[in-house]
């Protein structure tokens, strides 16, 4: 077994000369992904016929894109006859078997990037001078052609989570109750359990802030300004300056002592609004102006001036605020995008748009036979656990069904949350 695949290669290549259209499934395939310079060489220009209009190709033209090319790609090209390389991969290649060779093309790519950077990979992926009972090659060949790339992904998390676990959580939660309780008080009254301050001052009072190791969950009706109110938060905590209308000019916030506030790293993911949209949201609410003058153009008094200088802000701020779309969330993209954040940018704060059932996500637990009240329920778990394991502050929302919009006089419970 070696961290290549020749014969992915030439299908891969041959299936998207025949079908240059399979980019559009598969888009995330990459040149990193063939470890072969000749396959490398060949996919780049499949791709950028591709993107200037192709359809399909023939080895011809893709021969002539290379040659046209030059330098030393074509100088390898042509050394690794290339052209019969092209030749037998559109002969050889089968259109129904492309996602087959896709896969196994795709978890070699990635086993070849955990090796580099040092992860262990020995479950799926051994050199076979170092493999001395064919038996052990077998079974490792087997595990690695049955798992997926999550599957493969989830072992190294895993492993890194057990060691996270034995150095930063180990041991935490045992004991008695009175251990460290006198220490407990002086703690928080050094330091009470007060996270940054969010919108509104009644709210803040019942939940003392965007504490590190917290999430909270919103619920309401449809088109009520769940986002809305979380881009609120986000912002108060990204950029410190806004206008004010009671003393009419920007002001920077203050905390208790009277310091000025610093801006704060947040994340903010969306699921069906778009970069523009917030962007608009951002200015009327550092500006103070009405959204519907921002997206007009019509401004009154000095409302122009006030939102160019939100501009100013955000400019001023830059690197503060981080938007990702994830237009289909489910567990792992969600998790995965968080972690990812958390550990290269330093995030402490991540607000997720609102938690509503995908059709991946559905896809994720379709043999369980789940319903949608618990899939649901496993995503708010799971982001409770990951503000937990990272101390960091995450907040989301869901909507509401019928129950909790009728005038009824009944008190509304977690039943009321839309899929319950």
């Amino acid at each position: 077994m070696t961290l290549s695949d020749n014969t992915g290669y030439r299908q891969i290549i041959g299936c998207l000369m025949k079908n240059c259209m399979l980019f559009l499934d598969y888009d995330n395939l990459q040149p990193y992904d063939f470890d072969n310079l000749l396959a490398r060489i060949c996919f780049v220009a499949i791709k950028n016929l591709y993107e200037h209009g192709a359809a399909q190709l023939t080895p011809y033209e893709i021969d002539q894109e290379i040659a046209a090319k030059g330098g030393a790609a074509f100088q390898h090209y042509q050394k690794d006859n290339g052209l019969g390389f092209l030749k037998a991969s559109y002969e050889f290649a089968v259109l129904d078997n492309f996602n087959l060779y896709y896969e196994r093309v795709k978890k070699y790519s990635l086993l070849r990037r955990l090796k580099k950077e040092g992860y262990d990979i020995s479950e799926y992926y051994k050199d076979p001078k170092d493999i001395d009972d064919p038996q052990v090659e077998i079974a490792i060949q087997q595990k690695f052609d049955d798992a997926s790339l999550e599957d493969i992904l989830n072992t190294i998390e895993a492993k890194y989570n057990t060691v996270r676990n034995d150095y930063l959580n180990g041991g935490h939660l045992k004991g008695d109750p009175a251990d460290g309780i006198f220490e407990l008080i002086d703690t928080l009254k050094k330091t009470p359990d007060v996270g940054l301050p969010l919108e509104g001052e009644i709210f803040n009072s019942i939940c003392r802030g965007a504490r590190p190791g917290c999430f909270f969950l919103k619920s309401a009706s449809s088109s009520t300004g769940k986002s809305r109110t979380m881009i609120f938060d986000a912002c108060k905590l990204a950029f410190p300056v806004r206008y004010s209308h009671e003393k009419q000019i920007f002001v920077q916030d203050v905390d208790e002592d009277g310091q000025l506030c610093g801006a704060h790293k947040v994340l903010f993911i969306v699921t069906e609004m778009d970069k523009e949209e917030l962007q608009t949201i951002i200015l009327a609410y550092l500006s103070g102006v009405n959204e519907a003058h921002i997206l007009t153009g019509r401004y009154e008094a000095d409302e122009e001036q006030r939102v160019r200088f939100a501009a100013k802000i955000l400019h001023d701020y830059s690197g503060y605020f981080f938007i990702e779309e994830i237009s289909d969330p489910n567990l792992v993209n969600v998790e995965a995008t968080i972690k990812r954040y958390v550990t290269v940018e330093g995030i402490k704060f991540v607000c997720f748009d609102y938690i509503h059932s995908t059709a991946s996500m559905v896809n994720q637990f379709a043999r369980n036979n789940l319903n949608e009240a618990t899939i649901l329920m496993l995503m708010a778990n799971q982001l409770k656990q990951i503000a937990k394991d990272y101390n960091i502050f995450i907040c989301s929302a869901t909507q509401v069904n019928v129950n909790a919009m009728g005038d009824d006089g009944e008190f509304k419970n977690e039943t009321s949350i839309r899929g319950f």
